[in-house]
């Protein structure tokens, strides 16, 4: 913040105590017959919480208002007319075009599997049932850790790697849905 003066109106400091926030340093000596007794140094910042957010002041109230919110949120993805869901799970995800493993819901429908970001309401990825090509359990490298995931070989040669708790029950369910010559290897 600036130091910064303006005209000296109440209303143009409290919409500046909103709008960009006001910095209060003051020194207090209270003294008696001359004798320094009590000494008090304040230092105050008045703000909106976004501004105070946006300067990097209140981080740790963000941080739980932000999870307390994510966790009381209700929302779902919209569902196609007709479709329904037959799998959900947390775990990631990761796209050869986007090279970095993401954490979201994913659901298994009888038309698609895609990635849903509750905190976004948005879908993250969507692969529609009749696009894979062939599923297979495979050894990946997380963290400098080895660990099965479940590769998803599509149309144009993409690919697509899923990891939940349950790879084996995750391959089972989509191969139960895919049409009937791709199977799982």
């Amino acid at each position: 913040m600036k130091p910064e003066r303006e005209k000296d109106s109440l209303g143009e400091l409290l919409n500046r105590m909103v709008t960009k926030g006001v910095l209060v340093n003051a020194d207090v000596i209270i003294s008696l017959a001359g004798i320094p007794l009590l000494g008090v140094k304040l230092e105050a910042a008045i703000a909106s919480i976004e501004t105070m957010l946006e300067y990097g002041l209140f981080e740790e109230l963000d941080k739980k208002t932000r999870a307390w919110q994510l966790e009381h949120r209700k929302t779902s993805p919209l569902l196609q007319e007709d479709e329904e869901i037959e799998l959900e799970f947390y775990g990631s995800f990761f796209q050869e075009l986007h090279p970095i493993w993401k954490y979201c819901f994913m659901y298994v429908t009888n038309h698609r599997i895609f990635g849903w970001n509750k905190a976004f309401n948005k879908i993250l990825f969507e692969i529609p049932l009749a696009k894979i090509q062939m599923t297979a359990i495979c050894k990946g490298i997380y963290q400098d850790e080895e660990r099965d995931e479940l590769c998803l070989s599509l149309e144009n040669e993409e690919k697509l790697y899923l990891h939940s708790s349950d790879l084996i029950g995750l391959q089972d369910q989509i191969c139960k849905l895919i049409p009937e010559p791709v199977r799982g290897s």
